[in-house]
C-alpha cells in the first residue's frame, strides 16, 4: 500500500451493481473528503485498475461477469505490486470461506447494512493510517540503511585505495633498502629481522662502503607506518649522500652531518613547541683491517658478544633531530673485533613489545639473555628463533612498534 502525505486514500470498488456503487459512494461521502473512489464493473477490470493505481483498499464483489471476485482476489494476491492491498469482500455469506481462502482480509455480507459498511470502512481507515505510518517509517529506515550501506561501501573503497597506496609505498621502500646481494658482498654472515607494525616501516637499515671501509646502520624514525616511512626514505637518501659526497674519518662525523640534514629538512630551529621529530640510529664503520670498528649512536646502543660475554656499547642520549644539545658532537668509539664476534644493531621495538603471561614488556634484559643463548647458532637460525620468540611472547597483544634487528658475524670478506 502506498503512503499519502495528506492521508487521502484511494478505494477501488469492484461491483457490477450500479445500486451498490451508488450506496457505497453515499456512505463514503459521510466520511469526509479523505477518500477517492474508483469503480470497476468486473474482476478483470478491477485487476487492471489495481495494478495501475495501487489503491489503499479494495471492496470486491464475488459475483461479477468476465472474472468473478474470488478469481480476481487470487490474481491480486499473486502480484507483488498488489499483494498487500487489504480486500473486503461484498457477498452473501455462502462465499465467505472461498473469499478468505483466496486472500480476503474482511467480509461484508450482502445485502449489507448501511452502518455495518460505515463502521468497517472507518475501522479500515484507522488501520490504513497506522499501516501507512509504519510504511513511512520503514521507508525512512530503508533509506537510512541504504545510505549506511553506501557510506560503508565508500569507506571500504577508500580503505582499499589507501592500502593499495601503502603497499605501493612498501615496494618503493623495499627498493630503497639495500638488496641482500649487496649486503652479502660486504658481510658474508648476517641476518635481518624486519617486522613492521604496519605495512610500511619507520625503521630502516643501511649499508655502504667507502675507501675499503664497510659501513652499516640501523635506525628508528619517529612514528611508524606512513609517517615513519617518509623519514626512512629521507634517512637512507641522506646517508647515501653523506657517504658518497663528504670526506669523513669517524662514525660520529656521519651522525653529525645526518643530524644537520634532518633538522634542515624538518625546518627545526630549536624554537619552543617545535616538533621533536627525527630518528634514533646506530652506525658502525668496519676498518679495512677487519679487526677494528668504530661505533657512534644516537639513542641506539649496539651489543657485541664474544667469549660468551655481552658487551653494551651505549649511545649518546640525543637523537638525530632537534635537541637541547643539538650542537654537541656525538661520541666516537673505537672497538676491537675478533673473528666470530656477533654484532647486533637494533631498534627498540623488540624489547618494548608487550606480551607474555602478564602482558608486560619483553625488556632489554630478556633480549640480552636471548641473544647470549643463541649467538653461536647459524645466522638464519638466530633470525628464526628471534622471530618465533617475539611472536609467541606477543600472543594476542597488538604489536606496539616496528621491530628491526640486524646481526653480523665478524667473518668479513
Amino acid at each position: 500500500m502506498t503512503n499519502k502525505g495528506n492521508d487521502k486514500y484511494k478505494v477501488l470498488v469492484a461491483d457490477d451493481s450500479k445500486t451498490y456503487q451508488k450506496l457505497i459512494e453515499e456512505i463514503f461521502s459521510l466520511l469526509g473528503d479523505n477518500y477517492t473512489l474508483m469503480f470497476a464493473n468486473d474482476g478483470k477490470r478491477a485487476i487492471e485498475m489495481a495494478n495501475e493505481q495501487v489503491p489503499d483498499l479494495i471492496l470486491m464483489d464475488v459475483l461479477m461477469p468476465e472474472l468473478n471476485g474470488i478469481q480476481a482476489i487470487k490474481q491480486l494476491k499473486k502480484n507483488a505490486r498488489t499483494s498487500d492491498i487489504p480486500i473486503f469482500v461484498l457477498s452473501a455469506s455462502e462465499g465467505l470461506q472461498s473469499a478468505f481462502e483466496a486472500g480476503a482480509n474482511d467480509f461484508i455480507s450482502k445485502p449489507f447494512k448501511y452502518y455495518e459498511l460505515l463502521l468497517k470502512v472507518k475501522s479500515a481507515s484507522s488501520l490504513l493510517q497506522k499501516i501507512n505510518r509504519i510504511k513511512k517509517q520503514n521507508e525512512e529506515l530503508e533509506g537510512k540503511h541504504r545510505e549506511v550501506i553506501r557510506q560503508r561501501d565508500l569507506i571500504i573503497q577508500q580503505q582499499k585505495e589507501t592500502i593499495d597506496d601503502i603497499r605501493y609505498s612498501k615496494r618503493i621502500q623495499n627498493a630503497i633498502l639495500p638488496h641482500n646481494e649487496y649486503i652479502a658482498q660486504l658481510f658474508s654472515d648476517y641476518f635481518i629481522l624486519n617486522i613492521p607494525k604496519n605495512i610500511v616501516s619507520g625503521d630502516f637499515y643501511w649499508v655502504g662502503e667507502k675507501s675499503g671501509k664497510k659501513i652499516v646502520s640501523v635506525a628508528d624514525c619517529t612514528g611508524h607506518g606512513i609517517s615513519g616511512a617518509f623519514m626512512t626514505m629521507a634517512g637512507t637518501t641522506f646517508l647515501t649522500e653523506i657517504i658518497n659526497k663528504y670526506d669523513f674519518e669517524n662514525a660520529n662525523e656521519v651522525l653529525f652531518l645526518l643530524r644537520d640534514k634532518v633538522m634542515k629538512l624538518l625546518k627545526q630551529k630549536g624554537l619552543e613547541g617545535e616538533a621533536a621529530d627525527g630518528m634514533d640510529i646506530s652506525l658502525c664503520i668496519f676498518e679495512p683491517d677487519n679487526v677494528s670498528m668504530q661505533y657512534a649512536g644516537a639513542n641506539n646502543p649496539i651489543y657485541i658478544i664474544n667469549n660468551k660475554k655481552l658487551n653494551i656499547c651505549n649511545a649518546d642520549r640525543m637523537p638525530i633531530g632537534i635537541h637541547v644539545n643539538y650542537n654537541c658532537p656525538f661520541t666516537n668509539m673505537q672497538i676491537k673485533v675478533n673473528k666470530g664476534d656477533m654484532i647486533y644493531l637494533f631498534s627498540d621495538g623488540y624489547a618494548d613489545q608487550f606480551g607474555g603471561p602478564k602482558g608486560k614488556k619483553f625488556r632489554y634484559g630478556k633480549f640480552q639473555e636471548l641473544l647470549l643463548s643463541i649467538h653461536r647458532e647459524p645466522l638464519n637460525n638466530q633470525k628464526d628463533i628471534l622471530y618465533k620468540t617475539i611472536i609467541d611472547w606477543k600472543g594476542g597483544e597488538e604489536q606496539v612498534d616496528d621491530i628491526l634487528i640486524m646481526g653480523i658475524r665478524a667473518n668479513f670478506n
